[in-house]
């Protein structure tokens, strides 16, 4: 017997009954389905006709198959699959970098002559300063995958197949990071942009800068020694970059808070003379 049906609004067939049947008892069909043969009046549901009523009674009756759970090492090599973001790393490996750039920047001033107190309030010169830094970056990234920071922490970036970044596909991702990726370094902007970017990351599983360029960070085990060098590293940066600007600082600081004045003086620090 030849069956017509209604498929997505439209008459299909004829097909073999047993083709239904096989539909049916595969759960393709519903016995609610409209269809027609030669000697009905009009459209009837399937499950109103004695021809497939058994086979509706079979698929309903049947239990449902439901497979196994995966086996163990199988979901490990699942879960092993997604990629895994390290922001932590890719956060110290940043600052890492600025941090020692930013104190031989400061140096450099310093060792220069240059008024260091009106550097600090020049916001146009702070940004700025952070120029050279990404046109190294890139370089770097371009050359060798890795920065001083990001090799510390195990970190490499290459492309999805494996190749170093091409010099123009480094530098739009230098700028990127600088953007996007700590606001220029600019007090309550950075704090904004590192947010969103942890959670860009949690969301894509990658940085915006990384997903746009279609990048990867590959991550080898942590080394205690490199991270110890890390550590030791980010202090002494943190520590030259206080000696060159700290008296400066202080006294900006006591000009709109006099009140500090008296514990600012009496406090211990290491400073480089000022030069007049």
């Amino acid at each position: 017997m030849e069956i017509w049906l209604i498929i997505n609004g439209k008459r299909s067939g004829p097909y073999p009954d047993y083709e239904i049947r096989s539909r049916i008892e595969h759960g393709e069909m519903t016995s609610e389905e409209m269809v027609w043969h030669e000697g009905l009046p009009e459209w009837t549901p399937v499950g109103e006709l004695e021809l497939f009523r058994n086979s509706l009674e079979q698929q309903e009756q049947a239990p449902a198959i439901v497979p196994p759970p995966l086996p163990k090492d199988n979901m490990e090599a699942a879960a092993a699959e997604k990629p895994k973001t390290h922001i932590a790393r890719r956060f110290w490996a940043r600052w890492m970098d600025l941090n020692f750039y930013s104190a031989l920047w400061w140096l450099g001033m310093y060792l220069g002559g240059r008024d260091i107190g009106s550097a600090i309030g020049n916001l146009w010169l702070f940004i700025s300063m952070l120029l050279p830094w990404f046109a190294i970056e890139a370089w770097l990234i371009h050359r060798f995958g890795t920065t001083p920071g990001k090799w510390l922490m195990g970190l490499k970036v290459s492309n999805e197949d494996g190749s170093l970044l091409a010099l123009k596909q480094s530098v739009w991702r230098a700028l990127r990071v600088m953007i996007t990726g700590i606001g220029f370094g600019w007090g309550l902007l950075a704090i904004l942009c590192q947010t969103m970017s942890w959670f860009t990351t949690r969301r894509l599983g990658k940085p915006i800068w990384d997903q746009m360029g279609k990048h990867k960070i590959e991550a080898e085990p942590l080394k205690p020694f490199r991270t110890i060098v890390l550590i030791i590293v980010f202090i002494g940066a943190a520590q030259l970059q206080m000696a060159v600007r700290g008296p400066h600082e202080e006294k900006i600081m006591v000009e709109q808070f006099p009140q500090l004045k008296e514990y600012i003086v009496r406090s211990e620090k290491w400073y480089f003379p000022v030069r007049k």
